[in-house]
């Protein structure tokens, strides 16, 4: 085909892509659109058809693109550049344009689509040509729609807390919503919302939008399976009638634990409340929310920790109402014939092939184990098992055995998707794999795999990392293994696919869930802030109790936590240096990255534990990419993922910024305000236990193993956890049953939500000196690194803000010299202090 030549088909035809992007592309007009397509409810998604499902746009996080495939030949025709880590995007429905949201840029890249004089299409940066298209928004945007009518774009900005309103036309900031400071923000408008996921109705006239991770209901409390609630705001468009694309509060519609299905080791009903509200999608007249649920309340399992949800909001644009959440999980139990027991991890995304009133069917995107749920869909919208109230069938899109899904046809990390409006076909994209599975849904099977990006050069550090990425997003894993070797080399990473790192820290941050764990109530870390950005090759002590001294010490979680545990029986292990004489164990050799010895699959090591046999460049297993020659040690690429590919999300831009570019800073922090808190920081000896690049004085500064005396236990007291710890690295300020309700331990003003202190078992908690031997009091200073995005507060979640914990005045004042006035007791100064952290971020001046 000639430059410049035009085809028509079906009213759609071929055109040059403009503005430095070279390359040619079909796209429709709106007329042609029009003659054959109703309106429609739209929200975000990583991956979208154009409505007359002949392209499909895809982001691509790693190279800062996206890209547009033909489904006609299934080839990629253009890859276009855009900002730093795009996530989402949305087309408009008259197809003129395209919206991408940078989360690391702070923007939005905007692509028209025009008509020119000779009748053919282009595609072309709509603002700012030499900056890709970028317009600037806010802080972290990580969601964008647009309206039925093609008229107005939302984006929400996860770390600003606000949707911005464009012009879909003319790409003109018209309107900002301030979430934090509006009645969407229950309870406390103190909390940060972190808009993640929005639709709009199909009539255009409310947007829907999920507060991220979930907080304490009323009278909730943490660590318990119902205290915690899910949101979704309505808001109303264009409420006032100015055409400015203004937004107003309409309502909150609040999801409640449910019965998950599971009963614990006790034989009780176990509970979930809906948490990591990624997507959302509008079916009909209900509003469907795949996400994890959790499940925190004691004893833990492997199985009743973390469950599969999708909820259903019923009612979309009337009397919202929690209808109904189906536990995908439960459809793991009994496997179809010729299938393997797996379950389905980290539910992150879904779409439907019929119109809602006809029975068809739904597909839901596993993320963690690579898979597609296959869901029925009544004329009512309900979701059913395909077949019975155990068996739902699924699409695995990373299959080893199967030539359509291994190799470099593997689809890894499945984080959206895409259905053609037949229902006949399904698009999905991987970002681990980087690659689109197109999934045929008449045969429910990958029938092709088309490539986005290139992977990286073998034996480059971007090869490490990838495989790292692997590992952590991944319930299941597949190694190499010798030819006839035994053992398995298969699902190491969790029982039968159950849950995966990303599970609980999600990008590498937070759940903001307080699990009751092994040493008692813990929140889930954020890993951001284990390396120092300023020297990676720097780390923290690990766990609020100190009980790691290394980050490959994480693999007892995967083990005990995301895996049934120790064994039953003891086995023939392999002799672990330097303990010799040991030659059987209960450690599982299925399970894990430690290795027994190195291809070995078949016995495990015969010794693990935390201190005295480092873990640290122990016998592991090998990934090896496709089109590569060289085998990746799988345990040393997740540290090198951890210590180089996870990102803290940006601070929240300050008016000044926002004014810069034309944007209303309601809400954000003025910088006098910000340089007036860091000064009080300094003052108030906060920097006197958070400071260096990871905001913490716990740093690791020995070679493993530590000294036999530096580890200390609570031995000798009855009815306490016996974990070993470095006692040397906690620190008392007076946290320990902060804010549990009848512990004497309230911080004024603030109600008693703080978690149990009692361990997995029902012991007394790590935490506190039990045995009375002068250790064992405090915990581990925690990073404060991008602390703003990572709620709840202190190890068991006795704050849900910032404000909380500075109304602490023990922990306040702790870094004070002995004498010295507490200089935080004004509110206002309290206050300043408040919007200083908030504004922490890997480019924020250190304060030693």
């Amino acid at each position: 085909m000639g430059i410049g030549m035009t085809i028509k088909q079906s009213g759609c035809k071929w055109g040059m892509l403009a503005a430095g992007v070279a390359g040619l592309i079909q796209l429709c007009s709106s007329a042609a659109i029009a003659q054959s397509l109703e309106p429609q409810s739209t929200a975000s998604s990583p991956v979208a058809l154009t409505m007359n499902d002949r392209y499909l746009w895809s982001v691509n996080m790693d190279s800062d693109s996206v890209s547009v495939m033909d489904t006609a030949s299934n080839t990629i025709v253009e890859t276009i550049p855009v900002g730093s880590e795009p996530n989402s995007l949305a087309i408009s429905p008259d197809g003129s344009r395209v919206f991408v949201t940078n989360a690391a840029a702070n923007t939005v890249t905007v692509l028209a689509v025009t008509e020119k004089n000779n009748g053919s299409l282009k595609v072309e940066y709509k603002k700012n040509a030499s900056d890709n298209g970028q317009v600037v928004v806010g802080a972290e945007p990580r969601s964008v729609v647009v309206t039925p009518d093609s008229k107005w774009v939302f984006v929400a900005n996860a770390s600003q807390d606000t949707i911005v309103g464009l012009s879909a036309s003319s790409a003109d900031i018209k309107s900002v919503f301030d979430l934090r400071n509006s009645e969407c923000n229950v309870g406390d408008r103190e909390r940060h919302f972190q808009p993640r996921s929005m639709a709009i109705s199909e009539d255009g006239k409310f947007l829907y939008v999920s507060r991220f991770l979930s907080y304490t209901t009323e009278f909730g409390v943490q660590r318990d399976d119902f205290g915690k609630e899910g949101v979704v705001c309505k808001l109303e468009i264009n409420s006032d009638q100015s055409g400015n694309g203004e937004l107003a509060f309409s309502g909150v519609i609040r999801m409640q634990s449910r019965f998950s299905g599971f009963m614990d080791a006790n034989g009780e009903a176990t509970y979930a409340f809906p948490n990591q509200l990624q997507r959302m999608v509008i079916h009909g007249d209900k509003l469907y929310l795949p996400n994890i649920g959790a499940s925190p309340t004691g004893p833990q399992r492997f199985d009743v920790n973390t469950q599969s949800l999708v909820n259903i909001i019923a009612d979309v644009g009337g009397a919202e109402s929690d209808y109904d959440a189906i536990n995908l999980h439960l459809g793991g139990r009994d496997p179809e014939s010729g299938q393997q027991e797996l379950y389905f991890a980290n539910p992150w995304a879904m779409a439907f092939t019929k119109p809602y009133g006809q029975v068809g069917s739904a597909y839901v995107v596993s993320a963690g184990s690579d898979i597609l749920v296959k869901l029925t869909v009544t004329e009512t919208g309900d979701l059913r098992f395909t077949q019975d109230e155990d068996t739902t069938r699924y699409i695995d899109l990373n299959d080893p055995d199967n030539f359509a899904t291994n190799g470099s046809r593997a689809g890894k990390n499945p984080i959206g998707i895409a259905i053609s409006r037949d229902g006949a076909t399904a698009y999905v994209l991987n970002y681990v794999s980087r690659n689109i599975s197109i999934v045929d849904l008449n045969a429910d099977q990958v029938v092709e795999v088309v490539a986005t990006e290139s992977l990286p050069e073998p034996g480059s550090l971007e090869e490490r990392i990838l495989v790292g990425a692997e590992m952590f997003y991944s319930s299941r894993g597949n190694f190499e293994k010798p030819e006839g070797a035994p053992g398995s080399n298969r699902n190491r990473l969790s029982e039968k696919g159950r849950q995966n790192c990303a599970s609980c820290h999600s990008g590498g941050l937070t759940d903001g869930v307080i699990w009751q764990f092994a040493t008692g109530p813990r929140k889930t870390l954020a890993v951001n802030g284990t390396f120092d950005p300023t020297n990676p090759q720097v780390h923290k002590i690990i766990n609020a109790s100190a009980i790691f001294d290394e980050v490959e010490d994480a693999d007892f979680n995967t083990r005990l936590v995301s895996s049934a545990g120790y064994l039953e029986f003891a086995l023939p292990c392999i002799e672990t240096d330097p303990v010799a004489g040991v030659t059987e164990s209960k450690i599982d050799p299925d399970h894990g990255l430690v290795l027994g010895d190195w291809n070995n699959f078949e016995l495990a090591a015969c010794v693990m534990n935390a201190f005295a046999r480092p873990n640290g460049n122990r016998a592991q297993p090998f990934v090896r990419l496709p089109g590569s020659n060289v085998d990746v040690k799988a345990h040393d690429a997740l540290i090198d993922w951890q210590r180089y590919a996870i990102r803290t999300p940006n601070a929240p831009m300050t008016a000044q910024q926002l004014q810069e570019h034309g944007i209303d800073a309601v809400g954000a922090p003025d910088e006098i305000e910000l340089q007036a808190g860091a000064e009080l920081f300094v003052e108030a000896g906060c920097s006197q236990c958070h400071n260096g690049g990871s905001w913490t004085t716990s740093r690791k500064d020995f070679v493993s193993p530590p000294e036999p005396e530096w580890v200390a236990t609570e031995s000798g007291a009855i009815g306490a956890n016996p974990a070993q710890y470095l006692y040397q690295y906690l620190v008392d300020i007076g946290s320990f049953n902060l804010n549990v309700a009848g512990a004497g331990n309230q911080i004024a003003g603030y109600p008693e939500k703080g978690g149990v202190e009692t361990d997995s078992a029902g012991r007394a908690a790590l935490g506190y000196d039990h045995n009375n031997d002068g250790k064992g009091t405090g915990y581990n200073v925690a990073s404060i690194l991008g602390a703003f995005n990572l709620p709840p507060f202190y190890h068991n979640g006795a704050c849900e803000t910032l404000s909380c914990v500075l109304a602490d005045e023990i922990h306040r004042s702790a870094g004070l010299p002995d004498g010295m006035a507490d200089v935080l007791v004004s509110e206002e100064s309290r206050r300043l202090l408040v919007r200083f952290l908030e504004s922490i971020d890997e480019q924020t001046p250190i304060l030693d």
